[in-house]
């Protein structure tokens, strides 16, 4: 059965549609709605709060080794930090952009 992302990848751009061709997507969208996420929206949530909590957990890492003079470390930990921390926003915003993040879009 076609999908909706087959039938995307087939027609190109959904500006560039006629008429006709919005009409069937609606019909398979219709017909065969797409696969339900794979994350709930509370799901993501929680999966944000994680990430930010081990954000703060690399950060404070990060703060000792620069107390310490270890400033190669340090910035190691720090990047780890800056990750999860954006790793959380994303996530926050669901599984779509959580998704988009991970791959680089």
């Amino acid at each position: 059965m076609l999908t909706l992302d087959q039938y995307r990848d087939d027609h190109g751009d959904p500006t560039d549609w006629m008429p006709a061709d919005i009409d069937s997507y609606l019909t398979i969208g219709d017909m065969a709605p797409p696969e339900p996420l794979p994350y709930t929206h509370a799901q993501m949530q929680t999966m944000g709060a994680e990430h930010e909590r081990w954000a703060e957990r690399q950060q404070l890492m990060a703060d000792r080794l620069t107390a310490q003079g270890r400033e190669d470390a340090a910035g190691i930990w720090q990047r780890g930090a800056q990750e999860s921390s954006e790793l959380a926003t994303a996530a926050r915003m669901g599984w779509p952009a959580f998704e988009a993040h991970l791959n680089g879009w």
